[in-house]
């Protein structure tokens, strides 16, 4: 059963409107889709992953995706878990991979090694990635004075053409790196080591207690990336050509290249606004952000998304949801 659905990352989010709004020629446009597609490609690999989680009993394991939980009481620190999975007698951590390419697991210089179409790139090795948050997990289980469980860790690649080879004396560990389609079975044999220790009481608390505490990553990604904010384009985009500016005329944005007209156009600048800057926001920003001359106009179009102002009128700010 899952008990936490895998959403889209926000980073992933906030890349994909924070593109939009920038000029190609900007200096940090080739940065900025360089780290979209690895995002990108990260969460492809995630949702290959359920295809194979289908394949675990429903009524046997509670399956939480993305999960962020902080590493001390204070929240200084976080750790971060692609998809935990719940068992009655254990749990199973997994680092979920979709590389593509030669793939090479280095023991010494503990890294993976990438070689795709001639160009080599280096990264952290994702079975001391996983394990490392294992060591965390179980740390967060004690602190959070909950049942003591055996934990496992799995780095399971996604991508069934990469090639892997792992260096001579990478021993033990490679047995942590497994591909997609020996998910189930790995997870079952596990389940063949251990008796049943916690309840349902057990489980309910545990569930209760990573939901709580779960944050989602919120960077601020125009100081992540040092971009000025007058370099954003501001604006309404055409939901058909994509033209930015369209105007607003009589309740309704018309654009002026294709003469499309649209009664919501305004709700996707909006959410880019959430997204690429911070909380909360005036009723005059967005003003000046979706080109819009009347506060009445403003508010309405805020009512209209059932967003209400909070604090004094003459200083009442909105609080924008951010996407899913």
């Amino acid at each position: 059963m899952i008990k936490k659905p895998r959403t889209k990352p926000l980073k992933l989010l906030k890349l994909d409107s924070l593109m939009q709004r920038l000029m190609p020629s900007h200096p940090k446009y080739d940065e900025l889709q360089i780290e979209f597609a690895r995002y990108s490609a990260g969460f492809r690999g995630e949702v290959a992953l359920d295809y194979y989680l289908h394949d675990l009993d429903d009524n046997s394991y509670l399956i939480f995706h993305d999960l962020r939980l902080p590493r001390d009481k204070d929240k200084n620190y976080y750790f971060q878990i692609d998809c935990l999975i719940l068992h009655t007698s254990f749990a199973v951590l997994l680092e979920v991979k979709n590389f593509s390419g030669d793939l090479y697991f280095d023991h010494h210089f503990d890294q993976m090694k990438r070689t795709k179409n001639g160009v080599d790139e280096t990264f952290p090795d994702p079975v001391s990635q996983v394990q490392q948050q294992k060591i965390y997990l179980e740390s967060w289980l004690k602190r959070n004075q909950l049942p003591e469980i055996p934990l496992y860790s799995l780095v399971v690649l996604t991508n069934p053409k990469s090639f892997i080879t792992l260096s001579p004396h990478y021993g033990k560990k490679a047995v942590h790196i497994i591909r997609t389609k020996s998910l189930a079975n790995k997870v079952q044999q596990i389940s063949t080591y251990h008796q049943e220790t916690l309840s349902k009481k057990d489980l309910s608390k545990i569930t209760s207690k990573l939901l709580k505490q779960h944050e989602r990553h919120n960077p601020d990604i125009l100081k992540t990336y040092n971009i000025n904010h007058t370099d954003i384009i501001t604006g309404v985009f055409c939901p058909d050509c994509n033209h930015i500016p369209i105007r607003r005329e009589r309740s309704t944005w018309v654009c002026s290249k294709c003469n499309i007209k649209s009664k919501d156009a305004h709700i996707k600048a909006i959410q880019d606004y959430a997204l690429i800057y911070e909380e909360p926001v005036k009723n005059n920003m967005l003003r000046r952000f979706l080109h819009i001359n009347s506060s009445t106009c403003m508010k309405n179009l805020l009512k209209s998304m059932n967003l209400t102002p909070s604090g004094p009128t003459n200083s009442a700010t909105y609080r924008l949801p951010i996407p899913e």
